[in-house]
């Protein structure tokens, strides 16, 4: 009798340490939460069929959850120019522009939007009962976070969000431990440059890129305009003179568009004496970067204090 007691408690550990664990759910459900425009969303359950139309939702649903669960994304996710998650966003099933027809067709239990969407296609699919969630993109690295967060607990994928944000956290510290010993005044001044002559302001995702790469935002103390730009005639800009110059990796619409602004830019008498023109310092930046506000962003800190502290990074 002692030997089968023995022999079932072996076999029962055994068998417990094949099984898979059950899973973990840590998100209590139904749950009712506030988008970023102050509605609230309830969920009546973990959702399983998402439909991400914004690109920073794709890049940070397609690294939280299982592709199963995502039945849709936009366009733009598959386009390797402006996404870092195109070989992941292959294996969704739908890529929509935001089709309002298609997506209640679907019957996602979770709508992503962006804040600024439309609110006639956001009442149709909220009339047609699905669950749409407005949020907004994160500008600095701790709003970016809360967004990761957020839906890690929407999705019940709280452990993988803490992953995420634990992965960015150590890849921008490893970064700032090398530009930490360059002094204050020695930093290089950056200024980025877009095709309709204006650079993005303070408080942007990339004077939060700039910052977190070391660098100084060369027109931090300009004043944006409502769109976050700030205007520049070549005038400024030749009295701005910046260390670097960063311009556009990509021009929607038109292919061959940044290669063609680069050598206007760099052939243009006007700039010939700015120093990043001089020191051979005018960026062409990947787009998928310099525009992500997702945990992607990470990558273009990395990229742009490479690209201006190089001896750092050898």
């Amino acid at each position: 009798m002692k030997a089968r007691l023995i022999l079932a408690h072996v076999l029962a550990i055994l068998i417990t340490a094949v099984l898979p664990a059950a899973p973990r759910q840590l998100t209590h459900y139904p749950l009712t939460v506030l988008d970023d425009a102050g509605n609230p969303v309830v969920l009546a359950a973990a959702p399983v069929r998402i439909a991400s139309q914004t690109l920073t939702t794709d890049e940070i649903l397609l690294s939280l959850v299982d592709t199963s669960r995502i039945i849709a994304v936009t366009t733009f996710a598959i386009d390797n120019q402006i996404s870092n998650v195109t070989d992941l966003a292959a294996a969704i099933p739908h890529k929509l522009t935001q089709n309002v027809e298609t997506i209640i067709s679907l019957r996602p239990d979770l709508v992503m939007v962006a804040n600024w969407s439309d609110p006639g296609p956001v009442k149709q699919m909220r009339d047609a009962g699905l669950a749409v969630y407005l949020m907004a993109s994160g500008v600095s690295v701790p709003s970016i976070e809360e967004k990761i967060q957020r839906l890690a607990m929407m999705t019940d994928e709280q452990d993988k969000g803490r992953q995420i944000v634990a992965g960015m956290e150590n890849r921008l510290a490893a970064v700032s431990e090398k530009v930490s010993r360059i002094s204050p005044e020695k930093r290089a001044r950056v200024m980025d440059y877009a095709t309709w002559g204006s650079a993005e302001g303070k408080g942007s995702s990339w004077d939060e890129i700039v910052r977190q790469a070391g660098l100084v935002d060369a027109v931090a103390g300009l004043a944006p305009d409502e769109w976050g730009q700030v205007p520049l005639s070549k005038e400024k800009v030749l009295q701005i003179d910046p260390d670097l110059l960063v311009l556009p990796g990509w021009v929607f619409g038109d292919p061959g568009g940044a290669s063609a602004f680069l050598s206007r830019f760099t052939r243009d008498p006007a700039f010939r004496s700015l120093a990043a023109v001089k020191n051979n310092k005018v960026l062409m930046m990947p787009e998928k970067l310099k525009s992500t506000t997702s945990q992607y962003i990470a990558s273009a800190v990395e990229w742009l204090a490479e690209k201006a502290y190089p001896e750092l990074f050898r």
